[in-house]
């Protein structure tokens, strides 16, 4: 669990994340039970599961305003170890270029069973274009700066997405980086994310996605690795 004084500081940052959510319906509590229910499997394999839940709100054609949050576990739905919340502002600014800025605070359950904050402020710019006959393919890059000591810049993770719709059913494909910008990582390349996913939407303006990742970490001079379930909710208004 998380101590109090950490869950003050994470409710103090994201009261937005905290009112969108609640927006939610029961019927998207219902389906995330089935969606538990695929996923629960994996913890007898020793692979991880991350629940991720989303709210969008659309200001104009252009602006968005959005709050995510993510829990992730090792061992079983009671052996939470990572918790981020992001808070996100983003704004098209056409040829299919979009600038975005994000408040975002991390909480790590470190070795001790310690848990470590952190809050960073988030710029970052993208590029979507359409690949005729074949997907839709989105590459960005978002640069952490951590406000809390020591403030500076952390790390920054180049992304790339691919997106079909096959009917109801969307299909994505991604890869993340994350680079060392503190000097403080083992190498500059340090983790790759691989992630796969389908999801659709339900009841109107939820989307439910069911997913696969593989995180991979920089050891000496080998790569680590594990597997895992992902569960997403987006919920758009």
């Amino acid at each position: 669990m998380i101590s109090a004084t950490l869950l003050v500081d994470r409710l103090r940052l994201t009261s937005m994340t905290d009112w969108v959510m609640a927006r939610i319906s029961m019927k998207t509590g219902v389906a995330m039970l089935f969606l538990l229910g695929c996923a629960s499997p994996v913890f007898a394999e020793t692979w991880q599961y991350w629940s991720t839940w989303s709210a969008t709100h659309d200001i104009s054609g252009a602006a968005q305003v959005s709050a995510l949050t993510e829990v992730y576990f090792r061992d079983g739905l009671s052996d939470d170890y990572v918790h981020d919340e992001y808070v996100t502002y983003s704004r098209k600014i056409g040829l299919g270029f979009s600038l975005a800025g994000q408040l975002y605070f991390e909480s790590v359950q470190s070795a001790g069973n310690a848990w470590i904050g952190t809050r960073s402020a988030v710029a970052g710019v993208s590029h979507e274009a359409d690949l005729p006959g074949i997907c839709k393919a989105r590459i960005e890059d978002r640069f952490f700066f951590r406000l809390n000591s020591p403030a500076e810049f952390d790390y920054h993770r180049p992304r790339v997405y691919l997106t079909r719709d096959i009917g109801p059913v969307r299909l994505t494909a991604s890869d993340e980086m994350r680079v060392d910008l503190a000097s403080t990582r083992i190498a500059p390349f340090y983790r790759n994310r691989v992630y796969a996913m389908a999801s659709a939407v339900f009841f109107e303006a939820t989307r439910l996605g069911l997913g696969y990742l593989r995180q991979s970490d920089r050891a000496g001079s080998s790569w680590k690795s594990f597997d895992g379930i992902q569960t997403l909710v987006v919920v758009t208004f």
